[in-house]
């Protein structure tokens, strides 16, 4: 296309250097994600491919002016049939190829989506579980490469990567006459200004109701995930209008910013078929004025209609190609968070010792302190209980302890090392978690137990006796391999509980963290977890146990009270016990 030398969201950049060989300037494709950049790079082979091709269509497509004009200045002035019949053939040869290499470029494309995805998705998934949600759905960023990738494999792309070819059209029309390459360099230059408008009056409403979607999509996942408690306390009706309140404002949104687009499209094409008309008519003067052909006329009106035509394409396909480019944007942001804690040094095994240094949390968007200069040590073997009253703070900072969360001030050290030190890996293989709300995956009673890992029958079981749930694991239809269905549906809420907890102390981990582990257990599940606790000690590891139940703490060797986020009381057990009997403190645990 004339004019390329214009550096826009519209025209693309062919880079065959440092960064990927992709013509996605429309996409803001500006690499600053070190792990999508590398991941580009692998695939520049691909998109080199797919580039070339392109040049080859476009050339491919010169068949039909030029077949035009040979008919109307050679076939048409000499009545040669002979001369008809093989400009058909090469022709139809021409067109032949043209298919055949379009099938090959759509498939070199859909092969560099499908490297791109072995290459991503499993990092974009790792990256997910690592960063927080922040209330958006925890598959949103796997759900926003797949749009990316699917606009790789789309018909946009084609266009894509026929708009720098546009220019050998122009040319060839130069070629033609002066005066008609004029024309269609001015028709270029009109339409990629257009193009640009169209941007610039889109982008706002369509990226508004872009949020406002993926916002309403989230509360519709969190609705469906508390259905139960909508139909018990008859909530329907005032959550399906709250729900359709906020979908009223994502349609309106994109309704705007549909319209707009719909009037910048009709009016681009509009333009097209004009100029494509005009260029007829100015073609017409020249022929009159005997400084071209017929034949040139005609096939300068063809030129330019396909020199047009990416542009075209290009705009009708806005929306997908916006809302793909915020969502890689997200995706490299997402992965640039990512990378951050990434650690390729793996310390020792720790001994369990654990130190907290003056840790304090907040979240900023809330303006709320959840900890505030929490300072403890443990050595290897302790056990601990944190109680304190409701919003206290417990579960944060056992969130902490587990390495899942990171301070906004402060430390927590594990065997003298910040916990940030560790690959997450290797942490998480000395680590034990059971958070308050349990969720299993659904998969086998073992898969969960083991957390996934292959050839672990032996230590499966071991967890499981050590867990005290082996022999009511047995007893379920087929024992180990049984599937327990999503989030472990078909199991009791104790019975979750207990598989939880074994999978807490697989591997005899150094640091295990209990978060109100007893909640959902009955007696039995009580004299169980008192002990595997009391076995967890004598085999070394350090056992820190957030609880309400007194039973619970039994047998741990100091307590921490927390209060509004801070340490209130901290020691041997009994002295907290009889400091909090003494208070006539609403938190009571029974003394031994």
């Amino acid at each position: 296309m004339a004019g390329c030398g214009i550096r826009s969201s519209i025209v693309p950049g062919m880079q065959f250097g440092q960064g990927a060989v992709l013509p996605l300037g429309i996409l803001s494709l500006d690499n600053k994600s070190r792990i999508v950049r590398e991941a580009l790079r692998a695939c520049r082979r691909y998109f080199l491919f797919a580039a070339v091709f392109s040049l080859a269509i476009n050339l491919l497509y010169l068949a039909s002016p030029l077949y035009m004009l040979q008919i109307y200045d050679r076939v048409v002035t000499s009545g040669s049939e002979t001369t008809l019949v093989m400009l058909t053939l090469v022709l139809l040869a021409a067109f032949l190829a043209l298919a055949g290499l379009d099938l090959v470029r759509a498939a070199i494309l859909t092969r560099a989506s499908a490297r791109l995805d072995r290459l991503l998705s499993a990092k974009i998934l790792a990256a997910s579980v690592e960063t927080p949600s922040q209330g958006a759905s925890q598959s949103q960023p796997i759900r926003d490469f797949d749009t990316f990738r699917q606009v790789i494999t789309g018909s946009g792309i084609h266009a894509l990567f026929d708009l720098p070819w546009s220019p050998i059209y122009i040319g060839i029309i130069f070629l033609l006459h002066p005066w008609l390459g004029f024309f269609a360099l001015g028709s270029s230059l009109l339409l990629i200004a257009m193009a640009v408008l169209n941007e610039y009056i889109v982008r706002a409403p369509l990226k508004q109701a872009n949020d406002l979607a993926t916002a309403n999509y989230n509360f519709t996942e969190m609705s469906l995930r508390n259905a139960e408690v909508i139909r018990a306390m008859g909530m329907i009706d005032g959550l399906v209008r709250r729900w359709g309140r906020d979908r009223g404002l994502a349609l309106g949104q994109q309704g705007r910013a549909s319209d707009r687009a719909a009037v910048m499209s009709g009016l681009i094409r509009f333009l097209r078929l004009t100029m494509q008309s005009l260029i007829l008519g100015l073609g017409a003067y020249l022929v009159i004025e005997r400084q071209i052909t017929g034949g040139s006329m005609f096939a300068a009106s063809l030129l330019l209609g396909r020199g047009l035509q990416p542009v075209e394409q290009i705009v009708g396909l806005w929306r997908s190609l916006i809302l793909a480019r915020a969502a890689l944007g997200r995706v490299e942001k997402l992965l640039d968070g990512g990378a951050q804690g990434e650690r390729s040094f793996n310390l020792p095994k720790p001994t369990g010792k654990v130190a907290v240094e003056q840790l304090s949390f907040a979240i900023p968007s809330l303006q709320k302190v959840l900890l505030r200069d929490v300072s403890f040590r443990l050595e290897a073997g302790e056990a601990l209980g944190i109680v304190g009253p409701s919003g206290a703070g417990k579960s944060t900072l056992a969130r902490h302890l587990a390495g899942i969360m990171q301070p906004s001030r402060g430390t927590v050290r594990l065997d003298g090392a910040d916990m940030t030190q560790w690959g997450r890996e290797a942490l998480g293989d000395h680590i034990g978690y059971l958070p308050q709300d349990i969720e299993l995956f659904s998969d086998t009673v073992a898969a969960n137990i083991g957390r996934f890992k292959a050839d672990v029958d032996r230590e499966v079981i071991e967890a499981a006796r050590l867990a005290g749930v082996h022999e009511m694991i047995i007893r379920l239809p087929q024992g180990y391999e049984t599937q327990i269905g999503e989030g472990g549906a078909v199991l009791s809420g104790g019975y979750r509980q207990r598989i939880a907890l074994a999978r807490a102390v697989f591997g005899m981990p150094n640091l295990i963290v209990l978060d109100e582990p007893s909640s959902n257990l009955d007696a039995d599940g009580d004299r169980a977890l008192a002990e595997c606790a009391l076995e967890l000690k004598r085999r070394g590891s350090t056992v820190i146990i957030v609880s309400h139940r007194p039973s619970t703490l039994a047998n741990v060797d100091k307590i921490l009270l927390l209060r509004d986020g801070a340490v209130e009381a901290f020691g041997m057990r009994n002295e907290i016990v009889a400091l909090l009997n003494q208070r006539a403190a609403p938190i009571t645990v029974a003394a031994q």
